[in-house]
């Protein structure tokens, strides 16, 4: 995925030579900057193990254009690849299969619209977006991860001027950093606690007054 997504991501192109057993491969001029999937389907001919096949199998299943893929398509072809594995392995393989499944529920019922690019999908898994919070305990998320997702009891810290919305928030910027805060006070199904520092003490030591966010009127008039 990151390779389809990213033509000269170098760092993962070489661990995918080394996980396929690869070993000083010739790519082909311009390759790697064109056209990932045709680099890739070479280099699966060069492979000295299996994965290389189940791994383009499960590309070619998902139907990738650059605007959309069919991602449990995919996840059901390594599923099937698992089979033919050893007992530990399968199970290493179906774990991490079953993971990325709940990574992929999460990100489409928070981006609707039918169409699903790998960058932001990619994107989405590595804010914490797609992670999904445990039943019991304290979950720390910022306001964009928690978007789809609802709590009984929710606090939100540091509402100053400046903070929330930030202060190099202009025009659009702003109108986005509306539409957070609309987020954010409706992720509660109970209670809803927001707070904000009298003082703050700055990078370069000064303490600082701090002014309530405008949200803070807002919210309780």
């Amino acid at each position: 995925l990151r390779l389809l997504a990213n033509t000269r991501d170098q760092l993962h192109l070489r661990l995918l030579m080394k996980q396929w057993g690869i070993v000083n491969a010739e790519l082909p001029p311009g390759t790697l900057a064109n056209d990932s999937l045709t680099l890739l389907q070479r280099l699966a001919k060069k492979a000295a193990n299996g994965c290389a096949k189940a791994v383009m199998d499960a590309i070619t299943a998902m139907q990738w254009t650059g605007g959309n893929f069919r991602f449990l398509s995919a996840l059901a072809k390594i599923e099937e690849f698992a089979k033919t594995l050893t007992e530990e392995d399968r199970a290493l393989v179906l774990q991490d299969t079953c993971e990325w499944k709940k990574h992929w529920d999460y990100y489409v019922r928070s981006e609707p619209g039918g169409l699903h690019s790998i960058p932001s999908f990619l994107g989405q898994v590595a804010l914490g977006t797609t992670q999904q919070p445990k039943d019991d305990g304290l979950a720390l998320l910022t306001i964009h991860s928690a978007k789809g997702m609802e709590f009984d009891v929710v606090f939100l810290i540091g509402m100053t001027e400046g903070t929330f919305p930030d202060y190099r928030a202009k025009e659009r910027g702003l109108e986005e950093e509306n539409r957070s805060a609309f987020v954010a006070v409706t992720r509660s199904k109970r209670l809803l606690y927001v707070t904000y520092p009298k003082t703050r003490v700055m990078p370069w030591g000064a303490t600082k007054i701090q002014q309530p966010s405008r949200y803070v009127s807002a919210i309780f008039g």
